[in-house]
C-alpha cells in the first residue's frame, strides 16, 4: 500500500495548524512522525531485517560446515593410518590365496593331510573352479573313512596349512568295522580352498 505524505501534508493548512493549541499540535506531531515510522519500517526497515536474519542463516550453516571440515581434516592421519593397516592386510589375505600353479600342490596337501590323520580316501575329485571376482573357489569332493579322531585330526591339520581352506557339507554314518569305543565312521564333505586371479584375467 503506497501512502502519499505530501498530499497528506498539502492537505492540512498550515495557518490552521499553527493557530491549534498546543496539545492539538502536539498529537499532529506525532502522528505525522508515527506515520512517517511505519512507512520507513514498511518500506526499508523490514526488508534489510529480513535480508539480515537470511544471512545469519546462511553464516550459522557456514559454520557448523567449517567445523565439520575441521574435524574430517584432523582425523585425516588416522584415515591414512587405517588404509595402511587394510593395504597391509590385504596383501597378507592375498597372500594366502595361491595362483593357479600353486593349486596342485595344495590339494596334494589336502590328500596328504587326510593320510596323516590316518583316514581311508574312498574319493577324492577336484571340482570345478568357481569365480568369485578377485579370487575363484577351487572344491575338492572328498569321501573318507575312519574314526571321530581322524576326522578331527584332519579338520585340525586343515586348519594350520598356510593357505585358506574350508571344509563344508559334512554329512557322516556309520560303517562296517571299529569297535563300540571307536566306531568306524563314513563322511562326505567338499575342501574348498581359494586362488587369486590377476586383474586382467578376470
Amino acid at each position: 500500500m503506497a501512502i502519499d505524505i505530501k498530499n497528506i501534508v498539502n492537505t492540512i493548512k498550515l495557518d490552521r495548524v499553527l493557530k491549534l493549541p498546543r496539545l492539538h499540535k502536539v498529537l499532529i506531531l506525532i502522528g505525522v512522525n508515527l506515520l512517517v515510522g511505519l512507512v520507513s519500517y514498511q518500506f526499508f526497515i523490514s526488508p534489510q531485517l529480513d535480508r539480515i536474519e537470511e544471512l545469519r542463516d546462511r553464516m550459522d550453516r557456514l559454520e557448523i560446515k567449517l567445523i565439520e571440515t575441521k574435524r574430517i581434516a584432523q582425523d585425516i592421519p588416522r584415515y591414512r593410518k587405517e588404509k595402511e593397516e587394510l593395504e597391509i592386510k590385504l596383501k597378507e589375505a592375498l597372500e594366502r590365496l595361491p595362483d593357479k600353479k600353486e593349486i596342485p600342490g595344495l590339494i596334494d596337501s589336502i590328500s596328504e593331510s587326510g593320510k596323516k590323520a590316518g583316514l581311508k580316501i574312498l574319493f577324492f575329485k577336484p571340482l570345478p573352479e568357481k569365480p568369485k571376482g578377485f579370487y575363484a573357489a577351487v572344491p575338492v569332493s572328498m569321501e573318507v573313512e575312519g574314526t571321530f579322531e581322524s576326522l578331527f585330526d584332519f579338520c585340525y591339520r586343515i586348519s594350520k596349512l598356510s593357505r585358506i581352506v574350508n571344509i563344508t557339507g559334512v554329512k557322516v554314518s556309520l560303517t562296517k568295522g571299529g569297535t563300540s569305543l571307536a566306531p568306524m565312521l563314513r563322511a562326505k564333505f567338499v575342501v574348498t580352498t581359494f586362488r587369486f586371479i590377476p586383474e586382467k584375467k578376470r
